[in-house]
C-alpha cells in the first residue's frame, strides 16, 4: 500500500499539478508479473505561461504490470512496468483573448474558461526502493483525450472587432484551446512514495 506525492506532475504537458497516488495489489501475482492498481488525484495550480489556473480537480486509475526483477524470487512493486490508465476531470482558468479591428485598433480581454476532459492512455515506467519503506516512481504515457473547453460569460459580440488566437498557438497548451475535440496527450509523473503495507 504505497501512498505517493509529487508537485511536478505534467499530465497534459504545460500545466503543473499537485499529484497524489495510492498503489495497492489486490490481485494475485502470477509467475510472469505482479498486477497493481494505482488511484490518482491531481489538482492543477500553475501554468508555464499564458494562463492563470483558478481551480480544478482530476482523477483516474492505472492498472500496472510489474515484471520480475533479475535474481529476485519474490514479485514486488519494484522495477519496470507497463500498464493502462483512465483519467479526466474539470478545471477553470483565465487567459488573455486578443481582438483586432480592420481599422488598426486592438484590445485584450481577460476571459474565463472551463475545461472538461476524459482520457485513456498507455504508460511505461519504473519504480525503485530508496529505503526500507520509501519508493521513487517515474512514468510516461501516451493517450487520447476528449476535451471540451468553453467560455464562461463570453463578452458581447462587437462587429468592429474579431477574435485573434495570436500568441496562444503553443504545443504545450493544445488541450486548453477553445472547442470540443479529441487530441493526443502525454501524462508524465515523478513521485516519491511511502509504503504503509507489510511488504
Amino acid at each position: 500500500s504505497i501512498l505517493k506525492f509529487d508537485a511536478l506532475n505534467l499530465m497534459g504537458i504545460g500545466i503543473q499539478k499537485l499529484h497524489l497516488g495510492y498503489e495497492v495489489s489486490p490481485m494475485k501475482a502470477n509467475p510472469g508479473n505482479l498486477p497493481t492498481l494505482q488511484f490518482n488525484l491531481t489538482v492543477p495550480f500553475n501554468s508555464l505561461n499564458y494562463m492563470d489556473m483558478n481551480y480544478g480537480v482530476e482523477g483516474g486509475a492505472e492498472l500496472r504490470f510489474y515484471q520480475p526483477r533479475r535474481n529476485k524470487k519474490e514479485l514486488l512493486a519494484e522495477g519496470f512496468y507497463m500498464g493502462v490508465g483512465l483519467d479526466g476531470g474539470y478545471s477553470n482558468f483565465n487567459k488573455l483573448d486578443y481582438y483586432k479591428s480592420n481599422f488598426g485598433a486592438n484590445k485584450e480581454v481577460d476571459q474565463e474558461y472551463e475545461r472538461i476532459r476524459t482520457g485513456i492512455y498507455f504508460l511505461s515506467g519504473a519504480q525503485t526502493k530508496l529505503g526500507d519503506k520509501l519508493y521513487f516512481d517515474v512514468n510516461v504515457g501516451l493517450g487520447w483525450s476528449n476535451v471540451n473547453v468553453k467560455e464562461v460569460n463570453p463578452p458581447a459580440d462587437d462587429p468592429s472587432f474579431y477574435k485573434s488566437n495570436e500568441g496562444f498557438y503553443n504545443v504545450f497548451y493544445i488541450l486548453y484551446e477553445e472547442g470540443k475535440y479529441q487530441r493526443f496527450y502525454m501524462p508524465v509523473s515523478f513521485g516519491i512514495g511511502y509504503n504503509f503495507g507489510t511488504k
